[in-house]
């Protein structure tokens, strides 16, 4: 199956889209060389030290929103690590299926980080929290759908539009199972820096584990 090919297609296609044309060239050309000779080199040259992608950075007036440039940057590191660890495996003649692309590219996290007020213990995740929760189920589920059609198109644009339906999935789970664990989930993405409850001023950083046994998650510290 083309899985290298069709991951390298989709960075281009990010860079396209976010208008990042000097660094789509670049890609295309990676493209153009595994087309022509199934040469990897030049892809993995470019994300090497001292390569072309070194300091890379997504420009942030190109996104209508924070939200966007978050699922997108996201999107666009997971193709990135994709497209490395196949590279490698071409180079050193190794075959890999899709079944153990799903057994051995991302695992849904265990540990969810939030806002808590010591004055009188209100918890709440902001939609960053959430979204960060969700990250790695989100972006990996979609590159392997599209690697499984060899073609990720559809999936590029839903992701980077965060319409994506396991991303709208995995948002309403997690807000499901903070429902269940008394911890309100705000609209903002930023963090709460004043009580919702009390008013109070005296936030502070508290993390999450999601239960094994109920739909809830469990606060480590206060």
């Amino acid at each position: 199956m083309k899985f290298y090919e069709t991951s390298i297609k989709a960075m281009e296609k990010v860079l396209r889209d976010t208008k990042e044309d000097f660094y789509a060239d670049y890609i295309k050309e990676c493209i153009q060389k595994w087309e022509s000779s199934k040469d990897t080199s030049y892809f993995t040259k470019g994300f090497s030290k001292k390569g072309r992608f070194e300091n890379f950075t997504f420009q942030t007036t190109e996104f209508s929103s924070e939200e966007n440039r978050y699922w997108t940057q996201q999107y666009f590191g997971g193709l990135v690590a994709m497209a490395m660890q196949l590279a490698k495996f071409i180079t050193e003649g190794k075959t890999i299926d899709i079944g153990f692309i799903k057994k051995n590219f991302g695992h849904q996290a265990e540990v969810i980080s939030g806002s808590v007020c010591t004055d009188c213990g209100t918890k709440q995740f902001s939609m960053s929290d959430i979204d960060r929760y969700i990250t790695i189920p989100v972006i990996s589920g979609g590159i392997i759908e599209g690697l499984e059609k060899e073609d990720l198109t559809d999936i590029t644009e839903q992701i980077m539009n965060c319409t994506y339906d396991r991303l709208v999935k995995e948002r309403e789970q997690a807000k499901e199972r903070a429902a269940n664990s008394n911890v309100s989930v705000s609209s903002s993405r930023e963090p709460m820096t004043i009580c919702t409850k009390c008013g109070g001023k005296s936030i502070s950083k508290c993390r999450f584990l999601k239960s094994l046994k109920k739909n809830t998650f469990v606060a480590l510290s206060r």
